[in-house]
């Protein structure tokens, strides 16, 4: 949803205030930590469940669960993977067995992960707030290395995952398995069916948009595509526009699309009562 350059999301607004009136869950599924979704958030004026650090952390609001509220009236927080300093333990062992060397945010400081993202200092400091997960680069290792790296690494349960600027090292949790939790959520809480939109840009996207009905693959900076996602899913619909507008166009065609679809279903899909539950998972 936001800007690669400047991580902006102002040309999105049309989308979001859309889904906002459509009372249409957004829920983050991001790399970013909970620190710097925050206060995305709140700019934004979401109050939606939502996904940090690839998956590896599930947050409900207290005012989104059915369930008593936990003390002091905070979120509920689903941890699906290791805590961060047996992830960043792991990842160091795996590399030195293999021989290579590697470097993680815990071994960055907040100077060098701002020059290296892109973001503020002030922003930087809170994408190293890390629960569980560690994005980290691989210094000097050759492609044979990196696949045995990743090989051992699947082998011991772990998830390796290629981003848009880091490589990402999680203990068996990706988005496709945090995204799954929400959606049981809502189908609990609502009772009915779930329809599901989803976007992305990178292969640590694609277990995300295998998972649900209508997957858009989002444009890298240099206006391509993702040469793994579109190997996996050949036929997915690829936004023309990179974030972003373009997120916002594609949200708000599937959204029309998903419409009609509901006011004239196939004859062999039974209707739901979406007027009884407006919501449409996103």
């Amino acid at each position: 949803m936001l800007s690669h350059d400047s991580y902006s999301w102002e040309g999105a607004r049309p989308a979001i205030e859309e889904l906002r009136r459509r009372r249409i869950p957004l829920v983050f599924c991001t790399s970013k930590t909970r620190a710097e979704v925050k206060p995305l958030r709140k700019a934004i004026g979401n109050n939606d469940p939502f996904i940090v650090e690839n998956g590896g952390v599930v947050i409900v609001p207290t005012e989104k669960s059915p369930l008593p509220a936990p003390p002091k009236g905070r979120a509920r927080t689903l941890l699906l993977g290791q805590p961060y300093n047996q992830v960043v333990a792991a990842l160091r062992k795996i590399a030195r067995k293999n021989g290579i060397r590697v470097r993680g945010f815990r071994q960055m400081t907040n100077k060098e992960v701002a020059e290296r993202t892109g973001l503020p200092l002030k922003e930087a400091a809170l994408a190293r707030q890390r629960e569980t997960g560690e994005p980290f680069l691989f210094e000097d290792a050759t492609h044979r290395e990196i696949r045995s790296f990743t090989r051992i690494a699947h082998e011991l349960g772990y998830t390796i995952q290629r981003g848009g600027r880091f490589w990402h090292f999680s203990a068996g949790c990706d988005k496709g398995l945090a995204l799954s939790a929400v959606v049981s959520y809502y189908r609990m809480a609502w009772r009915t069916e779930i329809r599901t939109i989803a976007l992305g840009n990178s292969a640590n996207d694609l277990p995300m948009l295998q998972l649900v009905q209508w997957p858009i693959l989002m444009p890298l900076p240099d206006g391509s595509y993702d040469a793994e996602v579109t190997k996996a899913l050949p036929r997915i619909e690829r936004s023309p526009e990179p974030a972003p507008e373009g997120w916002g166009h594609a949200v708000l065609h599937a959204v029309t699309s998903l419409e009609q679809t509901r006011k004239h279903p196939p004859v062999s899909t039974s209707r739901i009562d979406f007027d009884e539950h407006p919501g449409l998972g996103a």
